[in-house]
């Protein structure tokens, strides 16, 4: 038999990212799978999720649409997930029924500096040039944005999103939903309460409640 008449094997076929949320972080996402050494070898992106299905009109995103909503979303064998909600608790609203349905999530760390053993959870978000130093605990869902520095035993709890050039100094503790905006700085050892606020620039040297929202230098309680 010739051999290009032999049969020929065919090829399996890439499991397929659907980036939950197409908003601007979701965006942002989008760039940061594609940047990434998996893409186009280990998995390709196949679209976003999202209830509004306008969001995208007129921004030149045909290759990667708005291909249902998140919550009625029906997850197939090829499909691989990653949620890109800024929100912490709608992170967990949007990200957990897709799981209940059996979802796998992908977890991104490829752009980020990972130290001795450090243990990510599931569906964690590293963004470009984070850094996470050695004995850290980093919890499920976790977004951590870029040039961020995260020390050593620190330990983020579920769905928290911290900003980006955050330094989280170590043995921290950062509650499970809480939020940590762009350039606060976490003093070694602080606390910071389950679905805590601290705003943009704040210097943190005592422990904030749960629920609480700190700003300034040194970061106070307004709410």
């Amino acid at each position: 038999m010739p051999s290009s008449d032999l049969p020929v094997s065919p090829q399996p076929s890439l499991p397929q990212v659907l980036i939950i949320g197409a908003g601007g972080w979701g965006r942002e996402v989008l760039a940061l799978l594609q940047a990434d050494p998996g893409y186009g070898k280990a998995w390709t992106v196949k679209g976003f999720l999202d209830s509004r299905s306008h969001l995208l009109d007129g921004l030149n995103y045909e290759s990667t649409p708005i291909l249902g909503d998140p919550l009625t979303y029906a997850p197939r064998p090829q499909d691989l997930f990653v949620c890109a909600l800024g929100d912490p608790r709608q992170r967990e609203q949007y990200s957990r029924p897709l799981q209940d349905a059996g979802g796998h999530f992908l977890r991104i760390q490829a752009h980020a500096l990972l130290g001795n053993r450090v243990q990510l959870g599931d569906g964690c978000l590293l963004s470009h040039l984070t850094q996470i130093s050695p004995d850290a605990r980093i919890g499920n869902f976790v977004n951590i944005h870029t040039q961020t520095i995260v020390g050593h035993d620190a330990q983020i709890g579920d769905y928290a999103q911290i900003g980006a050039m955050v330094f989280i100094g170590g043995k921290a503790v950062i509650g499970r939903h809480a939020v940590i905006h762009p350039h606060a700085t976490i003093t070694p050892g602080i606390q910071i309460g389950e679905g805590a606020t601290v705003g943009a620039g704040a210097v943190v040297v005592k422990n904030v409640p749960a629920g609480a929202t700190v700003f300034g230098n040194p970061a106070r309680i307004i709410f």
